[in-house]
């Protein structure tokens, strides 16, 4: 069973918000990979519902973990801005090319495509941390400058074929040991661009919301394995 947030339980913001996502565009500006967006005015029309209008694909989302720090979601739901709940089926999660830091950041692609969602207004994630084990939570809100930058179209050098232009329509949620999280988006090609990053809070209840004696996921036997020989990197995440 897969439980839906209420719009006043598990709630909390993420460490980011209108300033730092536009910081985060403007840095990409200044090295040549986006074109600095204007965080004044009303949202565009495009960025709601007509992403056939924008030339961009239907956002999409899933969740990675660094590597060998095994996850489990139990549950992502994203609320759009029609107040609609999309429940994403998720399960094991990917996992990113090293076991520290949040290097390497890749995705996209393999997520939910949402072709009959609205842009996205709120996200609300609940994992199982295998290698602790520990049950959490993030929900925060999705900022206008975030679903204005799903839709932002700038030039991308694909591996293969010409350059062309792209959408970052792509979204990625990284979970860590601890609850730590971090937010990227990418797609068609372009580098991925680093949102936020937050910290999420302790499920208490325990893992599948109480259900099952507060058994956690299995284990891979492979990272059984890592951890008899490495200590958990909490920290550098």
């Amino acid at each position: 069973m897969r439980d839906k947030p209420s719009q006043t339980g598990n709630r909390q913001g993420a460490c980011f918000g209108r300033h730092t996502v536009m910081r985060a565009l403007r840095a990409a500006a200044l090295t040549g990979l986006l074109a600095v967006l204007s965080g004044c005015g009303d949202p565009p029309p495009s960025m709601d519902t007509d992403y056939a209008h924008a030339g961009c694909r239907p956002w999409a989302i899933d969740v990675a973990s660094p590597q060998h720090m095994e996850a489990w979601v139990e549950a992502l739901w994203v609320l759009d801005t029609k107040d609609h709940w999309h429940d994403i089926p998720q399960g094991v999660v990917g996992q990113l090319p090293d076991a520290e830091g949040w290097s390497g950041l890749r995705g996209g692609g393999g997520g939910v495509r949402l072709g009959n969602g609205h842009a996205p207004k709120e996200i609300y994630v609940r994992w199982q941390s295998l290698v602790e084990p520990q049950a959490y939570y993030w929900r925060f809100p999705v900022t206008d400058e975030l679903r204005k930058a799903l839709v932002h179209r700038e030039m991308a050098k694909p591996w293969y074929g010409p350059p062309r232009s792209a959408c970052r329509s792509d979204i990625t949620i990284g979970v860590a040991p601890g609850g730590r999280t971090i937010l990227w988006i990418t797609g068609g090609g372009l580098p991925p661009l680093e949102i936020a990053r937050g910290q999420a809070k302790v499920v208490p209840e325990g893992p599948d919301l109480g259900r099952f004696g507060g058994r956690y996921v299995r284990m891979d036997d492979k990272t059984k394995q890592y951890l008899e020989q490495h200590a958990i990197p909490y920290g550098s995440w």
